[in-house]
C-alpha cells in the first residue's frame, strides 16, 4: 500500500492529500514489521531514483566507477528508506486514540526535523498545504493534527468531532487562500547547460558568457531580477571578476539585479592545512545578488554525500538556518537551493514571516528527465503554497 500512496502523492500523481492514507493503515498495523513495511514502501518507491541519481553523479565527476556508483545508490536508496521507516516501526501504536496521536506526531517530527530530517524528503507534513494552503504555521499545526486524527480512525468516536473541525477549517483554507503573484519584472531563467568541468578554465569562461547572455536576453525583454540556476558558474575565482566586472556596472547603472548561483570557497580555504598532500577545500553552495543590490544566501543543507562529505577533502558546507531574507529590488526574497527544496525544516521562517517570493534554484543536469525531478519541484510548490508565497524557480538541465 506504501507504492501506490507515494505514486498518488508523488509524481506520476499530484494528490498530497492520499498521504493521510498512510497514518490510517500505519494504525491498523499488528506489528512493527508490518509498519516497517509500509513506510519502507513508501519511502522506496518515491526515492526510486537514488541509484541512478547516484550513478549519473558520481560518474559524472569521475569520482567512482559505473558499478560502484551504482552499488554505493544502492545502498543510499536501501538506508534511507529503513532509517525514515524505523520511527514508524519503532513508535506503531496500540491502546487508545490518545496513544495513537501522539505516535503519530512523535514520528512526523522525528522524519521531518534532523538530524533524521537531514534526509527528510516525502514528509507526510505536505498533507497541510493540501488541506490548508497560505496558512503557514497554523496550517501545518493543522496538516499535523490531520495526520494523528487519521491515526485515530479505529477509534471513530475520538476522531469524528476533530474531523469535522479539521475538514471545516481546510474548506474556509481554500475559500479564503489568495494566490501570490511573482513581483513585476521578477523572471528566472532555465538552461540546458549540463554538468561544468571545472578543471578547464575555457569550460568555465564559455559558460560565464553563456550565463550573461541568457539572462541578459531577460533584461532586453524588460526584467529587472533575472534568477539563474544554482552553481551555474561554478566555483568563484579571483580571476572571474575581470569577467565580469563590466557587465556588473552595467546592471548597477540599469538598476537591474542579477541572482547568480555560485560556490564560494571560505576564506583561506584552498591553502589551508593538507591532507595527504592536498588542499582541502571548503565552499558554500550560495546566491549571490550582484547589481543593484548586493546580498548572498547559503545553502543550509547542501545534498549530502554529494556536495556535502564533512570527511571528504572537498566538501560544501552548511549555511546558517538564522540567514534572513534578502532585500532585492525593494521585495523580501526568501531562498531554497536545490536540495533544500525536499525538506521543510529549512524554511522555517516562510511559516511565521510571509516573504514577497520565494527563489528556488536547482541545477539538475544527472536528474532532468527523472522522477526525482518532478517530485522536486512538487515539494517546493508545496512548501510555498503552504506559506502563501509566489515561487520563481530556475532549474539547469
Amino acid at each position: 500500500m506504501g507504492v501506490a500512496v507515494a505514486l498518488l502523492a508523488w509524481y506520476p500523481g499530484h494528490w498530497l492529500i492520499a498521504l493521510l492514507v498512510l497514518p490510517v493503515i500505519w494504525s491498523t498495523t499488528c506489528s512493527k514489521w508490518s509498519a516497517l513495511s509500509l513506510w519502507a514502501s513508501y519511502y522506496l518507491t518515491g526515492a526510486r531514483d537514488i541509484p541512478l541519481v547516484c550513478e549519473r553523479f558520481f560518474v559524472g565527476y569521475g569520482e567512482l566507477s559505473a558499478s560502484a556508483a551504482l552499488t554505493l545508490g544502492v545502498a543510499f536508496w536501501l538506508g534511507q528508506a529503513l532509517l525514515l521507516a524505523a520511527p514508524w516501526a519503532l513508535l506503531t501504536p496500540g491502546g487508545g486514540a490518545a496513544r495513537h496521536a501522539w505516535r503519530t506526531l512523535l514520528a512526523v517530527i522525528l522524519v521531518s526535523l534532523p538530524p533524521l530530517g537531514i534526509i527528510g524528503w516525502l514528509s507526510p507534513l505536505h498533507v497541510a498545504s493540501a488541506l490548508f494552503p497560505g496558512s503557514q504555521i497554523a496550517g501545518l499545526v493543522l496538516g499535523m493534527c490531520a495526520l494523528a486524527t487519521a491515526a485515530c480512525v479505529r477509534r471513530p468516536r475520538s476522531a469524528l468531532s476533530l474531523g469535522i473541525l479539521l475538514m471545516s477549517a481546510a474548506v474556509v483554507a481554500h475559500l479564503v487562500e489568495h494566490r501570490p503573484e511573482l513581483p513585476v519584472g521578477w523572471t528566472a531563467v532555465d538552461t540546458s547547460l549540463g554538468r561544468l568541468d571545472q578543471r578547464d578554465y575555457t569550460a568555465l569562461y564559455s559558460r560565464t558568457q553563456a550565463t550573461m547572455e541568457s539572462a541578459q536576453r531577460q533584461f532586453d525583454a524588460g526584467a529587472r531580477v533575472v534568477v539563474v540556476p544554482e552553481e551555474l558558474v561554478g566555483l568563484w575565482r579571483p580571476a572571474m571578476w575581470y569577467w565580469w566586472c563590466d557587465y556588473v556596472r552595467q546592471l548597477v547603472a540599469s538598476n537591474r539585479a542579477l541572482i547568480l548561483g555560485v560556490d564560494l570557497a571560505e576564506a583561506g580555504s584552498p591553502l589551508g592545512a593538507l591532507t595527504g598532500g592536498k588542499p582541502i577545500l571548503r565552499y558554500t553552495d550560495s546566491a549571490v545578488v550582484v547589481g543593484d543590490g548586493r546580498g548572498r544566501f547559503d545553502s543550509r543543507q547542501p545534498v549530502p554525500a554529494g556536495l556535502w562529505r564533512p570527511w571528504a577533502i572537498v566538501s560544501a558546507i552548511p549555511g546558517s538556518v538564522t540567514q534572513p531574507y534578502l532585500d532585492i529590488a525593494g521585495r523580501r526574497a526568501a531562498f531554497s537551493i536545490c536540495y533544500e527544496d525536499f525538506l521543510w525544516w529549512p524554511h522555517w521562517r516562510l511559516l511565521i514571516d510571509r516573504p514577497d517570493v520565494l527563489v528556488s534554484m536547482s541545477n539538475g543536469w544527472f536528474n532532468a528527465d527523472l522522477a526525482i525531478a518532478q517530485i522536486q519541484q512538487q515539494s517546493i510548490r508545496s512548501i510555498a503554497q503552504l506559506a502563501g508565497i509566489p515561487l520563481l524557480r530556475a532549474v539547469n538541465r
